[in-house]
């Protein structure tokens, strides 16, 4: 599988999906986090000394997720924005512990929302170098509290914190992790075919469907291909199925060799192949076939492949795929091994069988 095939709905980087749908996860976390701390300030009250920075602090940090969530920052290779956001939340809460308890207070856990987050889409590295930095930030704020660093009674609570924080954040990302690697496992169980590793009749049908749309849109054309190995049957019954198998193996070799970036391959089912390719009309797609059609070794079976072009036979998928279909029956009964396309089928398929 080539790694430009455009694959938005089948193919897709988990992280970078992850990342999009939890985008508005993320915000209701950060609204959280502000909720809690503005709940801890009407109970217990603002500090004496710096009340008054924490309170712009707090407004200042739900200003940032409130701009972020409707400017609608994130994308597939934006990771680094979620990113940022984790390290404001670590920054807001310690500078909040900072204005008000210090890392003796019951707020300290906050800095889970910060893990958690950061483990359910950056993964583990960078959910590590999050907890040493709150690690940081806790040393930073015993000192700046005047306790001494070193001291036995000091390091023990952000000792245990630390810990408690690896443990949450390390299972969270693993288990993240499980799950991508199951989802691509899944995916690929349900779009591919088990022998030729070739897209499944299900995947090519909800690729085609938005290139469809697209040409439809632009109005450029496109073709599909239908493609059917003659005399399968007469393999499988003279030299067994493994020869049949092997044989649509080769066939399918000989279309990916063929094959552009941009075009969608799939069996079909059985003997059949079919093909997507954009921005090809009717000639080129037959053009392209014939490559197909000339046997590499002289033992190879022929094949027989109709085309059909958008939009002059037909407007929707299923139309293209009966007059493709249709093509290559016509190609069968031509004597095989040739190329027909559409509503010309009869004509190109006569003109192939004189230059035969």
């Amino acid at each position: 599988m080539s790694e430009q095939d455009p694959l938005p709905p089948l193919e897709w980087d988990p992280e970078g999906v992850q990342i999009q749908g939890f985008s508005a996860g993320l915000y209701q976390i950060e609204w959280l986090l502000v909720t809690l701390v503005i709940l801890y300030l009407v109970i217990i009250g603002l500090p004496d000394e710096g009340g008054l920075s924490v309170l712009a602090a707090t407004f200042g940090y739900f200003g940032f997720s409130l701009l972020a969530s409707r400017l609608r920052f994130f994308g597939e290779r934006q990771r680094w924005l979620l990113a940022l956001h984790t390290w404001a939340m670590i920054g807001f809460i310690t500078w909040f512990l900072y204005g008000t308890e210090g890392v003796t207070g019951p707020l300290t856990s906050l800095y889970l929302l910060a893990v958690i987050t950061s483990a359910l889409t950056l993964g583990v590295i960078h959910t590590m170098l999050e907890v040493a930095a709150i690690a940081a930030c806790q040393l930073l704020l015993l000192h700046l509290q005047g306790t001494e660093i070193l001291a036995t009674d000091s390091l023990a609570p952000i000792g245990t914190s630390i810990i408690a924080l690896l443990i949450v954040g390390y299972l969270t990302a693993a288990l993240v992790h499980t799950i991508h690697v199951s989802n691509r496992t899944l995916l690929k169980m349900a779009s591919r075919d088990t022998l030729t590793g070739l897209f499944n009749r299900r995947a090519f049908d909800d690729l085609a469907s938005p290139i469809q749309e697209m040409g439809r849109r632009a109005q450029r054309p496109f073709c599909v291909v239908v493609i059917d190995m003659d005399g399968l049957k007469n393999i499988n019954d003279s030299e067994g199925h493994g020869a049949g198998d092997r044989a649509i193996l080769d066939l399918a070799k000989r279309l990916q060799a063929c094959k552009r970036s941009s075009d969608v391959l799939a069996r079909y089912g059985g003997d059949e192949f079919v093909m997507l390719l954009p921005d090809t009309d009717a000639a080129g797609g037959k053009k392209m076939m014939q490559h197909v059609i000339t046997p590499t070794r002289h033992n190879q079976p022929s094949i027989s492949i109709g085309v059909a072009s958008y939009p002059e036979q037909g407007e929707s998928l299923e139309e293209l795929l009966d007059h493709a279909d249709s093509a290559m029956y016509l190609s069968k009964a031509s004597g095989g091994n040739r190329v027909s396309a559409g509503a010309g089928a009869r004509v190109l398929a006569a003109v192939d069988k004189q230059e035969a």
